[in-house]
């Protein structure tokens, strides 16, 4: 059923908890790229002796716990945003492939038609021949352009060709500079392809570089914060296992808060497309215009078909992200997303993050969750700083009750988390609304 609550599984708890804890103790600002030691046992031991102690480094344990959390975060943002790049960069290749393969076929069919015009134009020559116009027929067929050129101009030039020999000569002089010229576009865009697909590759190394260094600073975070977890117990009298629920608890009703409209909300300007967007007009009454394409009354989503997106996603949780993956077996982000519409027969732009934001866009299809709230089946995008007029580099799904699904980088499955409020777009898409 859309909507209901999902449980979160303990990687997912693990990953859930920037937001709730208290960080107040730590600043944002604070947050380093080595971050520090986490308290030795002789500290908790010392701490406990003393209430006020233990409050203090109670806090300081949930700072830490944050702080690490934000260092895992902006590795699987960077594996992301190496991920999106790998589909930005084959979408070029693609496209440079299908002009290549096009000037290609264009370039054989100029050259088939510019031999059937040789053999034309040799024709009258060797009638010219023998008349008297000189044995020209295989300066034409086997010389150099230029002096195929001179030949041509030649024999255009004598008074016995007629109107219809002319033509043919000339003919057979336009088809072989345009099948020269298609030579040399196809030549180039083959330089192309071959330059494209040195940059997919390197994209696609990239790709993998970053997931291998945020998988394991996910593993080095999680089991620093097992340690941070049973610490925090200690003080409080607890288990390390509470505390992980308690953590995963609070995360997901933040993000339930999230889903929620607010009644402050205020439209901004909207969209990737690699330029500034359309920028939201006050008018006298201080109201916002809604940007380009963001609906400020969009009707509720249809069940129905949310109900069956959900359910597509949801079964292929567990299936491995792979760059480019679009199903059935692997998966990436907007490739998952794109499928499980595409199960509805609901197009949303196709395989690439950007894709399908400026396709919603430009169907007015964009949502502010601000003060429309989250709904399941929306889809929510990712750019650095929630920005919305740069490009996106990531894409997942709502299901309801302040969770998403989503394909998230290589080396890591499709799952289930609370929805993150780090670099998320202002503008959904509600491609069923």
């Amino acid at each position: 059923m859309v909507g209901r609550r999902r449980p979160l599984g303990a990687a997912a708890a693990a990953a859930s908890i920037a937001f709730v804890l208290v960080v107040t103790a730590v600043p944002t600002a604070a947050f380093a790229t080595n971050p520090p030691s986490v308290p030795t046992p002789q500290d908790i031991a010392a701490a406990k002796q003393n209430e006020t102690a233990k409050q203090a480094e109670i806090t300081k344990i949930s700072g830490l716990l944050a702080q690490y959390q934000q260092l895992s975060d902006d590795a699987q943002r960077d594996a992301q945003q190496k991920s999106e790049d790998v589909t930005v960069a084959q979408q070029k290749l693609d496209a440079a492939t299908q002009t290549a393969n096009q000037l290609t076929a264009q370039q054989k069919a100029a050259q088939k038609k510019a031999a059937a015009s040789q053999r034309q134009a040799g024709a009258i020559i060797a009638q010219l021949a023998r008349t008297g116009g000189g044995d020209v027929t295989l300066g034409l067929i086997s010389g150099s352009g230029a002096q195929t050129d001179q030949l041509l101009q030649r024999l255009g030039a004598m008074n016995r060709l007629s109107a219809t020999s002319q033509a043919i000569l000339q003919n057979a002089e336009y088809d072989r500079n345009a099948a020269s010229s298609l030579a040399k576009q196809a030549a180039v865009a083959k330089a192309k392809r071959a330059s494209l697909a040195s940059e997919a590759q390197d994209a696609a190394d990239a790709s993998q570089k970053a997931a291998d260094a945020a998988n394991a600073k996910v593993a080095s975070v999680e089991s620093t914060q097992s340690t941070l977890y049973a610490q925090l117990a200690d003080l409080k009298g607890t288990t390390a296992a509470l505390e992980q629920q308690a953590a995963a608890a609070a995360a997901l009703a933040a993000a339930q808060q999230i889903s929620q409209p607010s009644s402050s909300g205020s439209s901004g300007s909207g969209g990737p497309t690699g330029s500034s967007g359309s920028s939201g007009s006050t008018g006298s009454s201080g109201s916002t215009t809604p940007p380009k394409g963001v609906d400020p009354t969009p009707p509720a989503p249809s069940a129905s078909a949310v109900a069956k997106v959900v359910a597509y996603a949801e079964a292929q949780l567990g299936k491995p992200y792979v760059d480019g993956g679009a199903g059935p077996d692997v998966w990436d982000c907007s490739g998952l997303t794109m499928r499980a519409y595409q199960a509805v027969g609901i197009p949303i732009g196709g395989h690439g993050t950007n894709l399908q934001y400026n396709y919603l866009r430009n169907a007015g299809r964009l949502v502010d969750r601000r003060t429309a709230g989250i709904a399941a089946g929306d889809l929510l995008f990712y750019a650095d700083g929630g920005d919305p007029n740069i490009l996106n580099y990531h894409v997942t799904m709502a299901i309801g009750g302040g969770q998403m699904i989503e394909a998230p980088y290589p080396g890591l499955g499709v799952r289930i988390v609370a929805i993150r409020t780090t670099d998320l777009v202002p503008y959904v898409g509600r491609p069923t609304g």
